[in-house]
């Protein structure tokens, strides 16, 4: 199977090409450098790669990520959040070829009292999260073969995460205050990644665009979630020793983008599609930092 993969240089993008199974023809596209070089924000450019490429699947894991600049950006972010989306969407449609595209938590607001479900109604409160609703949004109603995978709280051993970040400070024995008061679904990308492969084996199920919810299998907040990941640190050696770790509310770490209160993700329906569970916290981690002490990603 031809596969084009967007974002290539991305965390997610290089987990994907470094899973990819055999038997996958995967071509590569990044916004410079490489045979597959393309200007994602410009749909000509972004035609003429799928016209030359003729994937019979593409995986978009290209994105605008940054969430607060997204607040003085909201018309750039959404050429690659939610127009990049359509023109894959509506490409792939006219030449019978499949989709998989990425979404966010940010999609939600409020706390049902239970896990986000993919039916469940969306009230975006940010750029970054309305600019992605619109993505999918698209995607539903090119009427493609398409899966969009909503997912929380990317994290890996590569530069500008939440995990790299704070095991940069540890390493340099600055004590971490962290917000205690938003909970959700920390993901590896690598188990992103291993999860969205096992779709494509699955992928002669789809035939209309659909949501899948495909993120970490357990629920915590972001204080926690650096505890267990200082602790892993340690344990492995790739920080000297414990640091301080200050739990705050989300009042004393202001940040110009409102982040969701709940961003724990439901499951349960990826997990029957795969045939077997969303990895743990505890086991992404550990994967994570034994791969980091190695190579990456």
């Amino acid at each position: 199977m031809r596969v084009l993969l967007t974002g290539a240089a991305g965390q997610l993008g290089q987990h994907l090409q470094a899973s990819a199974p055999a038997g996958i023809d995967l071509v590569c596209s990044r916004r410079s450098g490489g045979e597959q070089a393309c200007d994602l924000a410009d749909c000509q450019s972004v035609l003429a790669l799928l016209d030359r490429v003729e994937p019979q699947l593409i995986i978009n894991a290209a994105a605008w990520t940054a969430v607060d600049a997204a607040e003085d950006h909201e018309e750039q972010a959404r050429v690659l959040n939610a127009d990049l989306p359509g023109w894959l969407a509506d490409w792939a449609r006219a030449h019978d070829a499949g989709l998989i595209s990425y979404s966010t938590d940010y999609v939600f607001s409020g706390e049902p009292g239970r896990p986000w479900r993919e039916d469940d109604p969306c009230d975006p409160q940010s750029a970054y999260g309305r600019t992605k609703r619109a993505g999918e949004l698209k995607i539903l109603d090119s009427g493609a073969r398409a899966l969009i995978l909503r997912t929380a709280w990317v994290y890996s051993a590569l530069p500008g995460n939440f995990l790299s970040a704070i095991i940069a400070r540890a390493a340099q024995g600055q004590d971490l205050r962290v917000v205690d008061d938003q909970i959700g679904s920390p993901t590896w990308a690598g188990s992103l990644a291993e999860a969205s492969w096992r779709l494509v084996e699955r992928f002669d199920r789809v035939d209309a665009p659909s949501i899948l919810h495909v993120a970490g299998a357990t629920a915590m907040s972001w204080c926690e979630f650096a505890r267990r990941a200082l602790d892993r640190a340690v344990t492995v050696g790739r920080i000297p020793g414990p640091v301080g770790l200050e739990a705050i509310a989300s009042e004393a770490w202001p940040q110009k983008a409102r982040r969701p209160a709940w961003s724990v993700l439901d499951v349960r329906r990826v997990e029957a599609w795969v045939g077997r569970p969303m990895d743990s916290v505890d086991e992404a981690l550990q994967e994570c930092f034994a791969r980091w002490t190695t190579s990456q990603p």
